[in-house]
């Protein structure tokens, strides 16, 4: 069995509020008997992708007790990112990566598009990914990783600016038995739904919820709301199945294992 953690969408902005509820999701994370083999953020680690942001994301994670992998979403900035998170080179390239656990690959695919809300995924990414799965075990369970929902989710205010070209990852999640699901962010609450006949799990936001369609009550507005406690999805990895389970983490009273 594998358990893999997953944050979106924290947003990382200066200020503290932010800050400490990451915090809280790594304390819970950490309290845990049994210990995620990993952790992955899907995206909008910051607000505007200023370096000092990804600073203030750095001296947070820090307190990971477990590997964490980062993608970029739509608010990151990939040279910064790189530079100041990573340890790399700062390079304006697409960030794409794998994380490899026993048994697992999760694909890490960039589809941010800079200076652009909506997403999409490049030839040179899809080509990254054919080489990654013609690379894989045969016997690993594989997993996509990326911050745009390849689905509509019934958000008047993420539907606009979701994945752009799905059919070719489609495709490609169809016809690989090894995949067990596709896991984005950026919607800011979480939904499921089948894509290419395999779960699309889309996280919540550390940071705060986003309402769905029927929650809107004049044109443009966004149905935002910073009351509900963070929240992360865990995902079990076990014979072959996707298992996902949402856990809230109460800003309030005391961490502990339950």
């Amino acid at each position: 069995m594998i358990l893999l953690a997953q944050l979106s969408d924290t947003h990382f902005d200066l200020k503290t509020r932010n800050a400490e509820r990451v915090e809280r999701v790594l304390a819970y994370l950490a309290a845990l008997p049994r210990q995620p083999d990993a952790i992955l953020l899907t995206g909008d680690i910051t607000d505007a992708g200023r370096p000092e942001e990804y600073e203030q994301a750095l001296a947070t994670l820090r307190s990971a007790t477990t590997p964490l992998w980062v993608l970029p979403g739509n608010h990151d900035d990939r040279a910064a990112l790189r530079r100041v998170l990573l340890g790399e080179a700062a390079s304006a390239e697409p960030l794409d990566r794998a994380m490899r656990l026993d048994g697992l690959t999760v694909a890490l695919l960039d589809s941010t598009v800079p200076g652009t809300g909506g997403g999409e995924l490049g030839d040179d990414t899809f080509a990254w990914l054919t080489d990654l799965l013609r690379a894989t075990p045969p016997d690993d369970a594989v997993l996509i990783a990326l911050h745009h929902p390849t689905m509509p989710m019934y958000s008047t205010v993420v539907d606009p600016i979701r994945l752009a070209n799905p059919q070719w990852l489609e495709q490609i999640v169809a016809a690989d038995h090894r995949i067990l699901g596709v896991l984005t962010g950026h919607m800011h609450t979480m939904g499921t739904t089948l894509f290419g006949g395999k779960p699309l799990v889309v996280a919540p936001s550390v940071a705060s919820t986003i309402g769905g369609a029927w929650e809107v009550t004049a044109p443009g507005e966004v149905p935002i709301d910073y009351a509900p406690d963070p929240a992360l999805l865990l995902h079990v990895i076990d014979e072959g199945r996707l298992t996902t389970l949402l856990r809230p983490v109460p800003m309030g009273g005391r961490i502990a294992a339950v």
